[in-house]
Parts: structure tokens; C-alpha cells; sequence
């Protein structure tokens, strides 16, 4: 059996071996390599950015792709939906340092760490009123596994949790809402969280009504993909000041552009799309994959199987 890894270190994936002794693993690391090793691969195994259409179209024998991020957006090709191979992510690989980050920008936003941080830098004495989480709204747009490490850490903080997604379902601490509701979402929380996939249908969910629906005094903050927000319309209430302020991982254009206003906003912080980031990543997204290797040589169903024709 032939696993073609591209973009991929022999050294990361030692857990992936020790599972299949036997499979004969290619490493390549270019587009040339990689066309010139597709035709007869029967797994393919990178990081999403690295699977290019005519890589893809260029594969015979493939039964199975596993990408190593979450998100596919950039995957569904006409050649990706053409192709039999089942698609598999990496979907909670990545939860806990997200949901870290996110919690982070919360408490640095309450806290005022970028005032202070300002005030340290000037040299100037200016005692704050800050504000606690305790006993505030979290709202968040998508219950999937990083929403739900979200969860976990704002209720040892003391928040109310509601969310929102396409299929609710209850479960004990959260109160989980139809995604019709995402208006009402905006106007209870005190922070908002989107974490959702980038398809045809998430594509600019949140707009200018949902931000005019939310408090003067709440936060939004966004690490799933860029273009599930219209960022003119987030812009626009920052300026205004119809929200507090705004904590962002992903945009519309990556890298942001030079001249973006999202720079230069004093009541923004801007990461550049590095929430995943962990000394740990690499383990946890191996693991994933070694896990569904052992399901694929056994013959059972593979776990994080991605709807091609969804997009997630």
C-alpha cells in the first residue's frame, strides 16, 4: 500500500508507522514531486493548503485523502467532488490551544490588558474600571469541538453559555438553539464566538443585522474562517461603536491587507490566523490520522468524514 505524505516530515509520522509497518510511505515536499507520485497512491496525506486540483485530477488509485487542518473549503474542487476517495479532516485536533486563544481575548478585552498595555508604554498611572466574566453571556456561532473546549473553559469562568447550529441537540450546561435564532444570540450575549466552517451557506452569516443587534458593551471575536463575516459590516460597528470591540484570527483576505482599517482600530486585537498554533499540533494531527489508519487497514469507518458536497 502506497501513502504519498505531502509537506510532511518522515519524523511526524512515527505513530502513523508504527500502525501500518508494512505501507509504503513517499515523502515529497513539491507540486512536481508530488504529480510525478500521485497516479498509483492509494492514501494521500497533507495539509489542505498543499492539495491543488490538478494534484488531485492527476490521482487514479486514491481510496482515501486525510488533510491535517479542519477546514476544506479550499478542497472542494470540481476534481475533489469527482474524485471516489473519501475525504477525512483533522476536526478537534486543534481545539484546545483555539479555545485558549479565545478565552484569552476575552479576559484580555475585561481585564483591559490593551489599555494597560498602552498606559505601560507611556509611562502613565490611570487606574481602570475593568469588568469581570463572571456571570456574562457567551454566545457561540457553531457547537462543534472547538465551541464545545470554548464551553468547557467559560464555565469554570462562571458564563452562561447559549449556541447556536444547524442541528441543535440538548446538552446538560449549554443552551443550544436552532440557527434561525442567530439574531437573538447576538442580542444576549455579552461575547460571541464564531467557529463555523466556511461553505456556500455560511458565507457572510454575520453581517451588518446581527451587529446591530449586539449590546454597546459586548465583544465578537471570530477563528473559524474569514468570509462567514462581512467584514465592511463589522468595521462599520467598531467604528460606530455599536459593539465594544473585536477579536480576530481569520479575515477576508489573508494576510490582511496593509491598509486595512482592522489594523489601526483601537479597540481591535488581530492575530495572524495562529489560534491552532501549539507545540502540541503536530502530535494531536498525526494522532488523528494514525487512528484512521488503523480503521482504513481494518475495515471499519473512518472517523471526521467530510461531506464533499456539504463542504464540512
Amino acid at each position: 500500500m502506497k501513502i504519498l505524505a505531502l509537506g510532511v516530515k518522515p519524523s511526524h509520522l512515527g505513530a502513523a508507522r508504527q500502525v501500518a509497518p508494512d505501507a509504503h510511505f513517499v515523502h515529497v515536499e513539491t507540486k512536481e514531486e508530488a504529480e510525478a507520485n500521485i497516479a498509483d497512491a492509494e492514501i494521500l496525506v497533507s495539509w489542505g493548503r498543499l492539495m491543488t486540483p490538478e494534484l488531485i485530477a492527476k490521482a487514479h488509485k486514491l481510496a482515501w485523502i486525510h488533510v491535517f487542518s479542519a477546514g476544506v473549503d479550499r478542497l472542494i474542487s470540481p476534481a475533489m467532488l469527482a474524485s471516489p476517495a473519501v475525504l477525512t479532516n483533522s476536526r478537534g485536533a486543534h481545539a484546545i490551544p483555539m479555545a485558549e486563544h479565545v478565552m484569552g481575548l476575552i479576559l484580555a478585552f475585561e481585564r483591559g490588558l490593551p489599555a494597560l498595555l498602552q498606559q505601560q508604554k507611556e509611562r502613565r498611572w490611570n487606574p481602570l474600571k475593568l469588568r469581570e466574566v463572571y456571570g456574562s453571556t457567551l454566545g457561540l456561532v457553531g457547537y462543534g469541538g472547538i465551541g464545545r473546549e470554548v464551553a468547557r473553559r467559560a464555565r469554570g469562568f462562571g458564563m452562561k453559555i447559549v449556541a447556536v447550529r444547524k442541528h441543535p441537540a440538548a446538552e446538560e450546561g449549554v443552551e443550544i438553539w436552532a440557527l434561525e435564532r442567530l439574531d437573538d444570540l447576538f442580542a444576549a450575549s455579552d461575547h460571541v464566538v464564531a467557529s463555523i466552517p466556511l461553505t456556500d451557506e455560511s458565507r457572510h452569516l454575520i453581517g451588518e443585522r446581527q451587529f446591530r443587534a449586539m449590546k454597546p458593551t459586548a465583544y465578537f471575536f471570530n477563528l473559524g474562517r474569514g468570509p462567514v463575516v462581512d467584514e465592511e459590516a463589522l468595521i462599520a460597528a467598531l467604528r460606530e461603536k455599536r459593539l465594544a470591540g473585536a477579536g480576530l484570527d481569520v479575515f477576508e483576505t489573508e494576510p490582511l491587507p496593509a491598509d486595512s482599517p482592522l489594523w489601526d482600530l483601537p479597540n481591535v486585537i488581530v492575530s495572524p490566523h495562529t489560534s491552532a498554533s501549539s507545540p502540541r499540533q503536530q502530535e494531536r494531527v498525526v494522532a488523528v490520522f494514525a487512528e484512521n489508519l488503523r480503521r482504513f487497514l481494518a475495515g471499519q469507518p473512518l472517523i471526521n468524514v467530510v461531506d464533499k458536497a456539504a463542504g464540512y
